[in-house]
């Protein structure tokens, strides 16, 4: 029994085997036949040379090989023996009943069978020919990422800094960093981050994606402690990092994804953190102006925090528009500018001490509280219940976020093995109102408006991060005022997480792999200092804190 599946021949090779049969068959009968019939094989002629051109046209032929094939037919017609004149009656006669085969050369019998046998073979390894262990197809739709990062961490916080009880010790007026515990000591540890994605073409556009990841419960990073939570080689929990369904319109070029998502927003990590994801739906469209330039608009609506039993669910509301732009084949230019909307996230003072009697409440304090679960340190918050009887205070955050986002970018590879890239970023927050907080606050507060954020980034290295060899330096510098971002959504090296410091990072990778690679950087920043006074004393988000991090890291992906 025959194993191997019967197939026709592919296209190209039945269109040679056609012309050639016709191309010879001209050719021996034009050099063997007598003169009475010139006028039809002047005709055949025609019609075989108009067949050549056709199959040419219908992309079933090549110029070239009809040329090589009219070129052997000339050669065999010259070659062929001249028929003696005595022999023309008998031929004559006996004309009808020939049987003429072509001569095919030798060498085109030989390029015949490699064409055939490399078309046919190409297609057996992708239809998985007599496989008897060959996986489902849908498996072929199929596709894995993944990475591992193992990083030493030291945290050096300078001598001189303040206390924590600095940031928070007046109740009644308002606090940057109440969640502080510790700003002198030393901190050495390990860390390690594992994903594992899965990402699916369900056709006609539609694209699942599901990836897992170590980490903890908070928004912005998914790096696991060694040794944390419970010690002792205790197991580390997995969370669910992305799940999504995406699609992918034909016309126009639109991209819809709904569930938890990468970030769909281009940009630096001065706004977004690398590790964070996005719950909610996005719509993207992408005009082409050409075969390298584009432009584009982001547009996407984000639950934060939803209430079972109050209408006050907060939202994030963004759209983003910009360009890509190849100057030429060596230089390109990005731009984007997008404005967010932080709906809902600002505090509203209640005088009620009792925090289920308000819960239900539109715009109860229980709704509006900036949770500790999520918030870092920078943002200036106001009380929002009274200290009667109440262990701690419930904080809020005084300033609505409603921050406007520029990203420029700057790429160019001058020589082949070096890649040069800059970036600038700013952040300006338009939602800052001193008298609209004043109208939130249990009392009227003296706030300087700190609403501005800027990084200058510049990297040097090899054009594609891959192989052995490959290696990156970079060098930034970022000044990041208290309330220009809302802090829960900043990155957790600068500063350790927050806003409200300035300081520079600088640091590199070299490949000693395939897609593994060394890294070491190194991160100073320490607090802004602003110099207002409120009620006689000096405001304490001005308080010194100086934080230096360094990280060693060996990070590899698949």
């Amino acid at each position: 029994m025959n194993v191997f599946p019967t197939c026709p021949l592919p296209r190209s090779s039945v269109a040679v085997m056609i012309a050639l049969a016709l191309t010879c068959s001209m050719s021996t009968a034009q050099a063997q036949v007598p003169t009475d019939e010139k006028a039809q094989l002047e005709q055949l002629r025609n019609t075989t040379y108009g067949l050549i051109q056709a199959l040419i046209d219908a992309g079933l032929l090549t110029k070239e090989k009809a040329d090589a094939l009219l070129l052997a037919a000339k050669q065999q017609a010259q070659a062929a023996p001249a028929q003696p004149s005595g022999t023309a009656a008998a031929a004559d006669g006996a004309k009808r009943s020939v049987i003429r085969v072509p001569y095919v050369p030798e060498s085109l019998k030989a390029e015949m069978r490699d064409e055939v046998k490399r078309e046919v073979l190409a297609q057996a390894r992708t239809e998985r020919w007599g496989e008897p262990g060959a996986l489902p197809s849908w498996l072929n739709r199929i596709a894995l990422e993944g990475d591992v990062r193992v990083r030493w961490q030291y945290e050096d916080w300078a001598n001189d800094n303040a206390t924590p009880f600095t940031f928070y010790s007046q109740a009644d007026t308002p606090a940057w960093a109440p969640d502080l515990v510790n700003t002198t000591g030393n901190r050495n540890r390990l860390t390690m981050r594992a994903r594992l994605g899965i990402t699916s073409d369900l056709k006609f556009g539609f694209k699942t994606a599901l990836r897992l990841s170590t980490g903890n419960a908070g928004p912005v990073s998914t790096s696991q402690t060694l040794g944390g939570g419970d010690g002792n080689f205790s197991k580390y929990a997995v969370w669910v990092d992305r799940a999504s369904l995406q699609w992918d319109a034909y016309t126009p070029d639109v991209t819809l994804t709904a569930g938890r998502m990468a970030n769909p927003f281009a940009g630096s990590d001065l706004a977004w953190p690398d590790d964070l994801n996005f719950d909610g739906v996005s719509a993207r469209y992408q005009l082409k102006l050409n075969d390298t330039n584009q432009v584009y608009a982001t547009a996407g609506a984000f639950p934060l925090q939803e209430f079972e039993v109050a209408s006050t669910d907060k939202w994030l509301y963004g759209v983003q528009m910009g360009a890509n732009l190849d100057l030429n084949p060596k230089n390109k230019f990005s731009l984007g500018l997008a404005l967010y909307d932080f709906k809902g996230v600002e505090g509203l003072y209640d005088g009620a001490d009792t925090p289920t009697a308000v819960v239900a409440k539109a715009g109860g304090y229980l709704s509006s509280q900036y949770p500790t679960s999520v918030r870092q340190k920078g943002n200036t918050l106001i009380r929002l219940n009274t200290t009667n009887g109440l262990p701690a205070p419930a904080w809020g955050l005084a300033s609505k976020f409603r921050p406007l986002v520029l990203n420029l970018g700057y790429q160019t590879t001058a020589m082949e093995s070096v890649t040069f890239k800059t970036s600038l970023d700013l952040i300006k927050n338009t939602g800052f109102d001193l008298a609209e907080i004043n109208s939130r606050t249990a009392a009227p507060i003296s706030l300087a408006e700190k609403t501005t954020a800027l990084q200058v980034r510049a990297q040097l290295g090899s054009p594609k991060q891959e192989l052995r060899g490959d290696w990156t330096a970079f060098l930034s510098w970022r000044k990041f005022e208290r309330d220009a971002w809302v802090d829960a959504f900043t990155d957790t090296t600068w500063h350790l997480g927050g806003t409200n410091y300035s300081g520079w990072s600088i640091g590199g990778a070299y490949y000693v792999g395939p897609r593994t690679s060394a890294g070491l950087r190194v991160t100073s920043t320490r607090n802004l200092e602003d110099g207002v006074l409120i009620g006689g004393v000096s405001n304490v988000s001005s308080a010194p804190l100086k934080i230096d991090v360094i990280q060693l890291e060996l990070n590899s992906r698949f």
